[in-house]
C-alpha cells in the first residue's frame, strides 16, 4: 500500500466553481496537487430526490496502487452557505488525489447522513463496497396498501472512472442515478359510464432485492451505452416473495374521459427493478399459487341511459331515475339481482407484464368502457381475503364474483384495455400530450 501520500482536504462541488485551500498549503501538503473535487447532479425529471434534498451522501474509492479503499464511507456534507460538499475522513484530514495515482473509482450513494429536517431522507441500506465488488444488502420498501408508496424511499447512485491527466483541477463529475423504478397507475372511462373507484394496487411484485455496482459490456454489444446494466446497476431479488402495493380511497374516485390519477406522483410507488412474465388467469387460479403480476380494482361501474326510466322489463331493477329525469342509471358492475346500491363494490383485475429498468417511470394508463373496451376480469379466487384490501363495513359493501362466473372470466363484455408510458426520469425528446411528461407509449393487449 502507498503510505508516502498522507490524505488531506476533499471539497465536494455542486456548481463549477470549487474552494482549493491555500497556495502554502498545497505546496507543502501535496506537492502543489489541487484538492479532489465533484461535480454532482441527480439525473431526474421527478419530484423525489433531487439536489436539494440531497443534503450528504456517503463517498468510496479505489485508487490503483492501493491496498485498501482510498475513501471508505466518508460522508461528504452540503456547506449551508455555499452550494459545496466537504467531505472528510475519520480524523478529520481531508482527502487530496495522490501525487503517485492516475486512476480512482468513485462510488457514491445517498442521501446518507443527512441532519435534522433532511434526515427523513436517509436511506436506509447497508453498503459492501470494496475494490474487488460493490453491493448493497436488502432493500425492501414498505409495504402499504392504503397509502401507496407514501413512505416508500427514493435513493441515487452513482460510478465514475476518473483519470488525473484528464480531469481538470481535480474536478470529478458524479452523475447520481435513480436506483430504483417509479409505478404510476391513471384511468379513464368511456362516456355514458360512470366509474367509481374505492382502491387500486398492484399485485404481485418482488419485494426485496440486492443492488450491484456492474459494468460488463454486453454479449452482442447492444445495451445501455454498451454496458449489460443500465447505468452500471444490476439487481437481484433477494428473495422470491411477491408483495403487493397500492391505495385505498375513503372516498371514491369517481373516473371522467380525461386521464384520473389513482396511484400518482404523491403516492407513486418506488419499487425494485424487476422482470415478471406475464400469466394467465384461469378458472383454477387463487391468489396463494398465483405468480403473476396484475393490477387489482375495487369498483363499481354503471350505465347512462337517456331518456325516462324504463317502464317494463328486470332493468328496472337495477335501475335509478336521475334528477333531471332526462336519464337513467343501470348498474352493471357489481352484478346484484335487487335493487341498485351504490355503496356495493367488486374487485376486477387486469394482468400485467414487468419488465421495470431503474431510474424509469412507468405509468400504467387504464381505460374502463370505451369503444373497445370493458371493465376487466375477476381476479384470482381468493383475492377479497388478501390481507391489508377494504373490508365490507357499514359504508361499503365488497359483491362476491357471482356464482357460474370463474377468475379469469370478463367482469363485462371485453376486457379493460390499457397502455404504459414508458418515461426516463432523465430527459428525453418524447413528451405526452396531456401530461407534458416524457414518455414513450407501448400499447398493451
Amino acid at each position: 500500500m502507498n503510505t508516502n501520500v498522507k490524505l488531506l482536504g476533499m471539497t465536494v462541488m455542486l456548481s463549477m466553481t470549487f474552494a482549493a485551500c491555500s497556495n502554502d498549503e498545497l505546496m507543502e501538503r501535496n506537492h502543489h496537487d489541487a484538492p479532489i473535487s465533484f461535480t454532482t447532479q441527480v439525473m431526474t425529471r421527478a419530484t423525489e430526490i433531487k439536489l436539494e434534498h440531497l443534503k450528504a451522501f456517503r463517498v468510496y474509492a479505489d485508487a490503483v496502487g492501493y491496498d485498501k479503499m482510498f475513501i471508505d464511507g466518508d460522508i461528504a456534507k452540503k456547506s449551508e452557505e455555499s452550494n459545496t460538499y466537504t467531505l472528510q475522513n475519520s480524523q478529520d484530514e481531508n482527502y487530496f488525489w495522490p501525487s503517485d495515482v492516475d486512476k480512482i473509482q468513485f462510488w457514491a450513494y445517498g442521501p446518507a447522513g443527512c441532519e435534522g429536517d433532511y434526515a427523513k431522507y436517509n436511506i436506509n441500506i447497508v453498503p459492501n463496497i470494496t475494490a474487488n465488488g460493490q453491493t448493497f444488502g436488502d432493500f425492501t420498501p414498505t409495504v402499504d396498501m392504503k397509502a401507496g408508496g407514501k413512505n416508500h424511499q427514493d435513493f441515487v447512485v452513482a460510478y465514475t472512472e476518473a483519470v488525473r491527466s484528464e480531469t481538470s483541477g481535480m474536478k470529478v463529475k458524479l452523475d447520481f442515478k435513480h436506483a430504483l423504478s417509479q409505478i404510476l397507475v391513471n384511468a379513464t372511462c368511456g362516456a355514458g359510464r360512470n366509474v367509481s373507484i374505492k382502491g387500486a394496487w398492484l399485485m404481485n411484485a418482488y419485494g426485496s432485492g440486492k443492488l450491484t455496482f456492474n459494468n460488463k459490456k454486453a454479449d452482442n454489444g447492444e445495451g445501455f451505452d454498451g454496458l449489460k446494466y443500465k447505468n452500471y446497476m444490476e439487481w437481484a431479488y433477494a428473495d422470491k416473495k411477491q408483495n403487493n402495493y397500492g391505495v385505498a380511497f375513503d372516498n371514491p374516485e369517481n373516473l371522467e374521459q380525461s386521464k384520473r390519477s389513482l396511484i400518482s406522483n404523491q403516492n407513486s410507488l418506488m419499487l425494485i427493478p424487476q422482470e415478471i412474465k406475464k400469466q394467465d388467469i384461469t378458472k383454477d387460479s387463487k391468489v396463494e399459487d398465483y405468480k403473476g403480476a396484475y393490477i387489482l380494482l375495487l369498483c363499481r361501474v354503471e350505465v347512462v341511459h337517456p331518456g325516462a326510466i324504463h317502464k317494463d322489463g328486470e332493468e328496472n331493477n337495477l335501475a335509478a331515475e336521475t334528477e333531471d329525469t332526462q336519464t337513467h342509471i343501470h348498474q352493471l358492475f357489481p352484478v346484484n339481482t335487487d335493487e341498485r346500491d351504490t355503496k356495493e363494490y367488486g374487485y376486477t383485475c387486469v394482468p400485467i407484464e414487468l419488465d421495470w429498468q431503474p431510474g424509469v417511470k412507468y405509468a400504467y394508463n387504464l381505460n374502463f368502457c370505451g369503444a373497445n373496451s370493458g371493465a376487466g376480469i375477476y381476479p384470482p379466487d381468493g383475492v377479497e381475503n388478501i390481507e391489508g384490501l377494504p373490508k365490507s363495513d357499514g359504508n361499503l359493501t365488497i359483491v362476491k364474483r357471482p356464482e357460474g362466473k370463474n377468475p379469469g372470466d370478463l367482469v363485462l363484455d371485453a376486457p379493460i384495455t390499457f397502455e404504459v408510458s414508458v418515461g426516463g426520469w432523465e430527459p428525453v425528446n418524447d413528451k405526452d400530450e396531456n401530461t407534458g411528461e416524457n414518455n414513450q407509449d407501448t400499447p398493451m393487449n
